[in-house]
């Protein structure tokens, strides 16, 4: 087997166990029969578990960034854009799931300074500045109304972990709707007031 394609098949296997289990209670022996590798191959690739587990949530965070550059194209539109960005969320909804429940996790763990936890921070600082510079632009533009930019984008970023630790914690499958419901209270949030 190719190995990018291993290494891929890997990191999709952790990111699961990972989420399903808890990184405290997965090995490196159970990533590897998950993968149906030998544990030393896991080493080949991969320095540690913890390596690995930084890792597997890259590799979750470089597929909603490709989606979402693959959704947007070259619009420049900016409603398009944040819309764009809703809907690449539903799209791999799977692996989204995985990596709320692994930032949740590592986050409860008090790991302090790691590779993830700046990994994670790195994550939310360019969601924060996409939602930013889409707002940004709509407002100057007329598109959206006149609206506190850096607010209003944290805002549909908690909004979206909101929906992923919701669906967890609650055991529902209403993902794609309640993504469906947050695209039309953005557009009503940021579109201007009907002309009367």
């Amino acid at each position: 087997m190719d190995p990018a394609i291993r290494a891929e098949q890997i990191l999709d296997e952790a990111l699961r166990l990972f989420a399903e289990r808890h990184y405290s209670n997965v090995t490196i022996r159970d990533i590897a029969l998950a993968s149906a590798v030998n544990p030393a191959l896991i080493y080949y690739y991969f320095e540690s578990k913890e390596h690995l587990f930084s890792r597997a949530l890259g590799h979750a965070i470089d597929q909603l960034n490709a989606g979402y550059e693959t959704l947007r194209g070259g619009a420049g539109d900016a409603r398009a854009e944040i819309m764009a960005w809703l809907d690449i969320h539903i799209s791999i909804a799977p692996t989204l799931t995985r990596m709320t429940k692994l930032m949740a996790d590592h986050a409860a763990s008090n790991a302090g300074e790691t590779a993830a936890s700046a990994l994670i921070a790195r994550f939310y600082e360019r969601e924060q500045a996409l939602l930013e510079d889409c707002i940004g632009r709509g407002v100057a533009s007329g598109v959206f109304r006149e609206i506190d930019v850096n607010k209003t984008a944290r805002t549909i970023s908690l909004q979206l972990d909101g929906i992923f630790y919701a669906s967890t914690s609650r055991g529902d499958e209403r993902i794609a709707e309640d993504i469906g419901d947050l695209r039309w209270l953005v557009g009503a949030l940021l579109d201007p007031p009907s002309p009367q």
